[in-house]
C-alpha cells in the first residue's frame, strides 16, 4: 500500500469514527440536560453509572484524531505510540473504574451495591487497554532504536 493510499484510508476511517462519537456525545448532551432538568435528582445515579462512557468517548476521539493526523500526513512513528498509550489509558482506567468504581460509589451514595461487580468484557477491555500501554512502549522503543541505526549508516 502506498503513502496515499494509506492517507486515503485513513481519512475514509477518521469519518467513520466520527459517526460513534458524535451520537454518544449526543448522548451525553442528553444525559446531562436531564440531569439539569430534574433539578439534579439523578445527578449522582447518572455520573457514577455513565462516567466510564465518557472515558471511552475520549477514547474515540484520540483515534479520530489520530487517523486526522495519518491523512495529514503525520508520520506512523510519530502518531501510533501516542494514540496507542491515550487510548490504552483510557480502556485500562474505564474498564477499572466499571467493575470497582461505580459499585463503590453506588454503596457510598445510595447505600445499596456489592464491593464489585465482575463482567468479562469489562475485564477483558481492561487488559487490553494495559496490553496497549506496553505495545506503545515498544513501538516508542523501535523508533529510537531504528533512529539510532539510520544514524550509523
Amino acid at each position: 500500500m502506498t503513502i496515499d493510499g494509506l492517507r486515503a484510508r485513513a481519512r475514509v476511517l477518521m469519518w467513520l469514527v466520527t459517526v460513534p462519537f458524535v451520537l454518544l456525545a449526543l448522548l451525553a448532551v442528553l444525559q446531562l440536560t436531564m440531569v439539569w432538568r430534574t433539578g439534579g435528582a439523578q445527578a449522582g445515579y447518572i455520573l457514577v453509572n455513565f462516567a466510564p462512557m465518557y472515558v471511552y468517548v475520549w477514547a474515540i476521539w484520540m483515534v479520530r484524531q489520530a487517523l486526522k493526523s495519518i491523512a495529514q500526513g503525520r508520520g506512523f512513528d510519530q502518531v501510533v505510540p501516542k494514540l496507542l498509550l491515550r487510548v490504552g489509558l483510557a480502556l485500562f482506567f474505564g474498564a477499572l473504574f466499571q467493575v470497582f468504581g461505580t459499585t463503590l460509589l453506588s454503596g457510598l451514595i445510595f447505600g445499596r451495591a456489592p464491593f464489585t461487580r465482575f463482567d468479562g468484557a469489562e475485564v477483558t477491555l481492561g487488559i487490553i487497554g494495559a496490553t496497549l500501554v506496553l505495545v506503545s512502549q515498544l513501538l516508542r522503543q523501535a523508533a529510537a532504536m531504528r533512529q539510532e541505526l539510520d544514524e550509523f549508516f
